[in-house]
């Protein structure tokens, strides 16, 4: 890390988080700026759209593999050379799609792909564990997953606009210049924040033992109870957007053009209370909040089921998004204080650790979404029940595993 990095008060320069929240913003860019062009893409392949679509489930999976050995690697070998590696992989894999002629070619290379996003955005948390703690460390969270929240409304928007201007290879030009340009910050702008002992002390060690913070991690309860916490609530989330297509567009019959607003109003839901977050980091410790915020996700997911049942398949659309707008807003506070308890745990293996966290939310949370979509009954009861019991199950875990309402002792730290 340059001597000139930290600034007058020895603290990092105002400028890192935006820097993190645009290299996280690459995953989803790379997810979403091309759902527009699935249909047109089929065609171009002579496939149907549900083969173009396992390009998604393959981005997902490559993810979280990505992340899963992109993690303890960056422990190893340094943030800045992982991120390196991963935006080279992307890059490369980015290329070859444009020359894609295949649907087959164009999943496996999405997988690729999306293993070398991994591997770049994985660094992100770690280099934020590894500068900040405790309610700095929530703040910055918050600051970056207010990108995260943003991303996603604007890529439609922007995979859209470059249709009109041209075909789907247009989308995967944009991510290719997106990702030289993250090339540009990683090599050029962001610090490296794990020291050259503790790269050479981690690299004289046995290769097999790089993927032992993964065992040491599961030692830790209290660390535990945050990650699958964290993953249930994650569940909740992707009940909601595995399902709002069918809810939205089948159930309560909204057009096309108003999804977007009704998808987007709770997305914008979660950016307010993000920047409540900011604010509450002031007063409170990130447990207390985190425990306030499961507490109102469960009484809203409650309230979301009671309206169901009690108006059925009258239920109009407003009993509806009134309490699920204000149950996917209060991710805004769980999220960035879950994770920053999570890691607080685990400061000489980051990004172990964080490659764990991310890749747990995308798992668990896409077999949950995916679950109660393939259960459900035509009715709004399985959906509204399911985001229930997973924001019921992030608060037992909180409370009585993670234990969040007592301090985190330094002793506990690994």
């Amino acid at each position: 890390m340059p001597p000139n990095f930290f600034d007058a008060d020895g603290r990092p320069p105002r400028w890192l988080a935006p820097c993190l929240a645009a290299l996280v913003a690459l995953t989803p860019f790379a997810i979403d700026t091309y759902l527009p062009a699935i249909p047109a893409m089929a065609v171009a392949l002579g496939v149907e759209v549900a083969q173009v679509q396992h390009s998604v489930s393959s981005y997902l999976l490559g993810f979280a593999l990505g992340q899963l050995f992109g993690g303890p690697l960056s422990d190893r070998w340094g943030r800045i050379l992982v991120g390196t590696i991963g935006l080279s992989v992307f890059i490369v894999s980015t290329t070859l799609i444009l020359f894609a002629n295949s649907v087959e070619m164009l999943v496996a290379l999405r997988f690729f792909q999306a293993a070398g996003g991994g591997f770049a955005t994985v660094i992100c948390g770690a280099i934020v564990r590894d500068l900040y703690h405790g309610r700095e460390a929530a703040r910055i969270m918050s600051l970056i997953a207010t990108m995260m929240l943003i991303a996603p409304m604007v890529a439609p928007v922007i995979g859209s606009t470059l249709l009109t201007f041209g075909d789907w290879h247009a989308i995967f030009i944009f991510l290719l210049v997106y990702g030289l340009a993250m090339m540009v910050l990683v090599r050029g702008i962001l610090p490296e924040t794990v020291s050259r002992f503790r790269r050479a002390r981690r690299q004289r060690q046995p290769r097999r033992s790089m993927f032992q913070g993964y065992a040491e991690i599961f030692r830790t309860p209290r660390a535990l109870g945050f990650l699958f916490g964290q993953a249930f609530v994650s569940g909740c989330m992707f009940i909601y957007i595995t399902t709002a297509p069918f809810v939205f567009m089948e159930h309560f019959g909204v057009s096309p053009q108003t999804f977007p607003i009704l998808f987007g109003s709770c997305v914008l839901g979660l950016v307010i209370l993000v920047q409540l977050n900011i604010r509450l980091l002031k007063v409170f410790e990130p447990r207390q909040i985190l425990l306030a915020g499961i507490a109102l996700q469960l009484v809203f997911c409650a309230l979301l089921l009671a309206s169901t049942l009690y108006y059925g398949a009258q239920q109009p659309l407003l009993a509806w998004m009134i309490p699920l707008v204000l149950a996917m807003a209060t991710i805004g506070l769980i999220t960035p204080n879950s994770a920053a308890c999570y890691l607080e745990f685990f400061p000489s293996i980051s990004g172990t650790a964080n490659a764990l966290f991310g890749a747990s939310l995308f798992i668990f949370g896409g077999v949950l979404g995916g679950t109660v979509s393939a259960v459900h009954t035509g009715t709004l009861v399985p959906i509204a029940l399911g985001m229930l019991c997973c924001s019921a199950a992030a608060l037992c875990l909180v409370l009585f595993v993670a234990k969040a309402r007592r301090p985190i002792e330094i002793s506990e730290r690994k």
